[in-house]
């Protein structure tokens, strides 16, 4: 595939061909199957070739690619042509706005907006939609750089205005000429000379002679050639040269594939029989016309047909890939089975044995607990005293310096008290489940915030559960000095007196990035403010 990629813009041809050999054994990843098929739909457009084969492998780009990749708005232009090709306009015109859509998002992939636009203003000019065809048109123009494709945009541009201002019409037909020069494209040049040679009075006949026998000059060996002589035909009929006409357009009938083409060539040469009075051919060849006329019904039928083929080798392909994904169900659910036996008993043994360290640590738990209940008990006992003393204090005068001396020492008594309490919370946070998950979580490693790991919902429940009790007496200071404070926000306010960084506390909230934790920061800052 990436040998086809490379030769995909200078020789699309031998693209095609590497693309079309792959053999249909080989088995693809999603990632390799989506790519298969953008490269295949170019391969296939650049050749000039039906893109109704790509049908259901561009399907698998639009189911693999999202919204925000530039590969969806490349499949999307795709299946808009394909389905241009089934003449199914309304489809057609949805997925190219859908792919416009999109490549608003990429500003540098000016060559797919480019295809987009040229293809969108084609099906609103087929549509008789001409404002938003001139519109969609002129969009194109200012996305081209090089002459070939500013000699495209006009020449579109110059076909939507067949019923407006002529001479405006004519300057856009002479400017897309001159940029087909400038490009040394001949196809381009040939197109261009064709379509200057329609717009010349009968007084100018001689410009529509010299510009059609341009174009057929510069019309390379490989492009049909059928329009290039139909018109020139035209052009020696109004000149009153049938002898030229009729050869011309004789030459146009050969190898003509297009029903409705030959029909009018026919039309044609039928006219110039009756002006040199030959009713006889006049009569053979208004025949035939009428025989190709009718059979432009089969023509149609044939088509409808054909879709309808199509439709149904879709669904064939549908119902073996459902078939595929049941015999893939089925051997996914035997194997899931077998691992959840062998999980369920490794994790047997692992909660019997967790079970024996968990009985050791209430156990410690239970001592830390008592120890940390005394020491609040102290605490409290300290300041009920430094309370007192302060009230004498007031009615002492003679032993302030004393009692001041002795509020000290039991106030750095309390802070060395609250800090050995401070420790011995935090050593019992640590001891929890949870804060053991916690501490799990902050430690991942992973490539993308998508991949982090956060705690559910029943953790988090836990997980301030816990957090409530050991900082019960810190929250109710907290909520009487702010009481219009949430519990979250108490949580938030604990888990940061633990130590905990900006990205774990975000995780303990559910979140994988801190953007929500410094929004809830902030609000916690204002409750505050508004409680003073």
């Amino acid at each position: 595939m990436n040998n086809a990629d490379s030769l995909l813009t200078a020789n699309p041809d031998s693209a095609l061909r590497l693309l079309e050999a792959l053999p249909a054994t080989t088995e693809l990843t999603r990632r390799e199957s989506a790519r298969y098929a953008l490269l295949l739909a170019q391969a296939t457009d650049k050749c000039e070739k039906p893109l109704l084969p790509c049908d259901s492998l561009l399907d698998v780009a639009l189911d693999y690619y999202d919204d925000d990749e530039r590969e969806r708005a490349v499949a999307l232009l795709y299946k808009g042509r394909l389905e241009a090709e089934m003449a199914q306009s309304e489809r057609t015109v949805d997925f190219l706005l859908g792919g416009l859509e999109i490549i608003k998002k990429f500003p540098q992939e000016i060559e797919i907006r480019r295809h987009l636009l040229s293809s969108l203003g084609n099906e609103y000019y087929d549509a008789r939609l001409y404002e938003k065809a001139g519109k969609t048109y002129k969009e194109l123009y200012e996305c081209c750089f090089t002459d070939k494709d500013k000699a495209i945009a006009l020449y579109s541009l110059s076909q939507d205005l067949l019923t407006s201002n002529k001479d405006s019409l004519i300057a856009l037909k002479h400017k897309s000429f001159e940029y087909a020069k400038k490009s040394k494209d001949s196809a381009m040049i040939a197109i261009t000379a064709l379509n200057l040679s329609f717009e010349n009075s009968e007084e100018e006949i001689d410009k529509s002679l010299h510009y059609a026998q341009l174009a057929l000059k510069w019309l390379p060996n490989n492009k049909e050639r059928n329009s290039y002589y139909a018109n020139l035909g035209d052009i020696w009929f109004r000149k009153e040269e049938y002898d030229s006409a009729t050869h011309y357009l004789n030459k146009s009938l050969e190898n003509n594939k297009s029903i409705s083409k030959k029909a009018a060539t026919l039309l044609s040469l039928a006219y110039i029989k009756e002006e040199q009075k030959d009713y006889q051919a006049t009569t053979e060849l208004l025949y035939q016309f009428i025989d190709i006329a009718d059979s432009t019904y089969f023509s149609e039928q044939s088509t409808q047909i054909q879709q309808l083929v199509h439709q149904y080798d879709i669904k064939q392909k549908v119902d073996q890939e459902q078939r595929r994904s049941k015999y893939l169900l089925r051997n996914v659910i035997g194997t899931f089975l077998i691992l959840c036996l062998v999980l369920i008993v490794f994790f047997q043994y692992r909660i019997n044995k967790r079970d024996k360290q968990r009985a050791i640590n209430e156990q410690k738990l239970a001592q830390a607990q008592e120890k940390y209940n005394n020491l609040k008990y102290s605490i409290n006992e300290s300041q009920h005293i430094i309370t007192l003393l302060r009230k004498e204090q007031s009615d002492f005068s003679q032993e302030a310096e004393k009692y001041r001396q002795e509020i000290t020492e039991r106030e750095t008594a309390i802070e060395r008290l609250k800090a050995e309490k401070e420790g011995l919370r935090t050593w019992l946070f640590k001891q929890s489940g949870i804060y053991q998950k916690v501490e799990k979580l902050s430690k991942q490693k992973v490539t993308s915030k998508k991949e982090l790991t956060v705690l559910t919902n029943h953790e988090q429940k836990v997980l301030k559960e816990v957090v409530m009790e050991l900082y019960a007496d810190y929250i109710s200071d907290t909520q009487t000095q702010y009481p219009l404070l949430t519990d979250e926000d108490l949580l938030y306010l604990c888990l940061e007196k633990a130590g905990f960084s900006y990205q774990t506390i975000a995780l303990c909230f559910g979140n994988t990035t801190t953007h929500v934790v410094a929004q809830r920061k902030y609000r916690i800052k204002e409750r505050m403010n508004e409680s003073k």
